[in-house]
């Protein structure tokens, strides 16, 4: 539909907040959100917190380090189910000028709480016995694995009461400066104008449609509102998916003292969100007499993909008490393609809007157009290297140092979106990946202890913090590293084994649902804690 321009309740400038900034920003974290990934593995890694480059004879090692496949001397088959409880706590913050025009915040706490099941892991391990007839070469093992190595299914929650602004007011902001042919879903991009058609598709887009904004002349570039008052904010946030890969890997033994591997991974993913943001104005006074109830704006994006990369591998055994291992993994350069769903639906009091009768409105609803995108990716490369200390027949310690730059993933080939300006991945992506974020070193130490047919582990994991500078804009983020405790318990006999780990991690988050030019962007802040209990059930044969 087009609106009409007629004579504002109230009006007013606004500094012009950038419309691809949005956009922008979604595309930057992506290529953080796939590029940090968990160590992944079996049950008996997961409970040593994931270190086990300078291990063998776990198919983990065909994603981690396929050198360890060298120690193989025999068949499996391995099947890893998996329940994690999520939750978060979250403190919301709104913003307000007091009378000395300061700025005050009020926080509002609130928590969630969700389950998910899983299978992290599946695997197929061809071993070959050892031949000391063909010395130096003494066998090797081909495995075919399944390894999660990112986990999207988490969600937070919040509600508060905002005396500074509304989501109308950064409708206001991302639409001042252009005319209202922003807004037109019917236009030729070949004939198009500056700024014509270039806010469809977002959630000023989906206000103009509702009447939250309207131009104040017949060509636009200035906007008012009919909305005004404190709104009862609450929004619902909940994302799902995974980063699943498939590795072909084959490891090597010489003399049993020098393990080589190698390994192609194929790796998929999925990510999406699902948003349900509120705001209620039911009764309270506004400059066109409570002509307003409430409003409610549903977001959903979808990622999915797929992607391969190398892994190269070797371990050392000098003595028989310490190993040391080393792997290299390429970039994983993916093909990923992006859909973007939204609608909003507004109620008013029976409001007259354009003061004739021509227009009343009560329910209004209106939806995004269908406009997906595609591109690539190209995630860090990451070289880790460990050691592993072992007490004969008792057990051992095992330490793993990951190095990862993320500030060299990059974007390309982004393709042609109707409704959009179009993004350029080396002008508008690539260069806030590399001033955003910084390199990495993450930290895994854990360790086993043997008791007749029983195994006891422990590790911990540290994630370092991946921002060099911290955004401001929509996005939900770490604010720092992400730190894991786990345990385990296993057992095994000659037919079968059964591991089974407990994960518990940590980690702190950002979140700003709108930006607003005055310094009173709301913002929630929360602690996310994830328990997995994860188990693999194998069988020699």
């Amino acid at each position: 539909m087009s609106l009409n321009f007629r004579a504002p309740w109230l009006s007013g400038v606004f500094m012009l907040f950038s419309l691809v900034s949005f956009s922008q920003n979604y595309f930057v974290e992506q290529a953080l959100l796939f590029s940090r990934q968990s160590a992944g593995g079996s049950a008996r890694i997961q409970a040593m917190g994931g270190a086990q480059v300078a291990l063998g004879g776990d198919f983990s090692s065909g994603q981690s380090n396929p050198a360890g496949l060298g120690f193989y001397n025999r068949n499996e088959f391995t099947i890893s189910p998996a329940l994690t409880f999520q939750s978060a706590d979250a403190t919301y913050r709104t913003a307000e000028f007091d009378g000395n025009n300061n700025i005050i915040s009020s926080p509002f706490n609130s928590s969630s709480s969700g389950t998910f099941f899983s299978l992290p892991g599946l695997s197929l391990v061809f071993g070959a016995n050892k031949n000391d007839d063909k010395a130096p070469f003494l066998g090797g093992t081909f495995s075919i694995s399944l390894n999660r190595i990112n986990d999207f299914n988490r969600g937070f929650e919040y509600k508060g009461q905002n005396n500074g602004t509304s989501i109308v007011d950064y409708m206001l902001e991302a639409s001042t400066g252009y005319t209202k042919d922003q807004f037109d879903p019917q236009y030729d991009p070949n004939f198009a104008s500056i700024g014509q058609g270039d806010n469809v598709n977002t959630p000023a887009f989906l206000g103009y449609e509702n009447y939250l904004i309207g131009p104040t002349t017949a060509n636009g570039t200035t906007y008012f509102t009919d909305i005004t008052g404190k709104p009862l904010q609450s929004e619902l946030v909940k994302t799902s998916g995974s980063q699943n890969q498939w590795s072909l890997a084959y490891g090597a033994n010489f003399n049993d003292k020098v393990f080589l591997g190698a390994s192609l991974g194929i790796v998929s993913v999925r990510y999406e969100y699902d948003k349900t943001y509120k705001e209620n104005f039911a009764g309270q006074a506004m400059n066109c007499n409570g002509c307003f109830n409430s409003l409610e704006l549903k977001e959903n994006r979808a990622t999915t993909g797929n992607g391969a990369n190398l892994t190269l591998g070797a371990i050392y055994k000098p003595v028989d008490f310490f190993q040391i291992g080393a792997s290299y993994a390429t970039p994983t350069a993916y093909q990923l393609s992006d859909t973007y769903a939204a609608s909003m639906n507004t109620s008013w009091n029976n409001f007259d809007y354009y003061g004739n009768g021509s227009k009343i409105l009560s329910k209004e609803k209106s939806a995004s157009i269908d406009d997906p995108v595609s591109y690539s990716l190209s995630t860090p490369a990451r070289f880790t290297f460990g050691a592993a200390v072992f007490y004969p027949k008792k057990g051992f310690v095992s330490v793993d140092v990951e190095l990862i730059n993320y500030s060299r993933a990059t974007m390309s080939n982004f393709s042609t979106q109707y409704y959009s300006l179009n993004i350029n991945a080396d002008s508008d992506i690539n260069p806030i990946v590399s001033s955003r974020f910084t390199s990495a070193t993450n930290l895994r130490v854990g360790g086993e202890y043997r008791w007749k047919k029983f195994r006891f582990r422990g590790g911990i994991n540290v994630m370092g913090d991946p921002y060099l500078r911290k955004p401001t804009n929509r996005v939900n983020y770490s604010t720092t590293g992400l730190n894991s405790i786990t345990g385990g318990i296993g057992y095994r006999n000659t037919t079968f084994f059964i591991d089974m780990a407990i994960i518990h991690s940590q980690g702190n988050g950002y979140y700003v649902p709108y930006a607003v030019a005055s310094d009173l962007s709301p913002s929630l802040s929360y602690v996310n804690t994830t328990t997995r209990v994860m188990f693999t059930v194998g069988f020699p044969f």
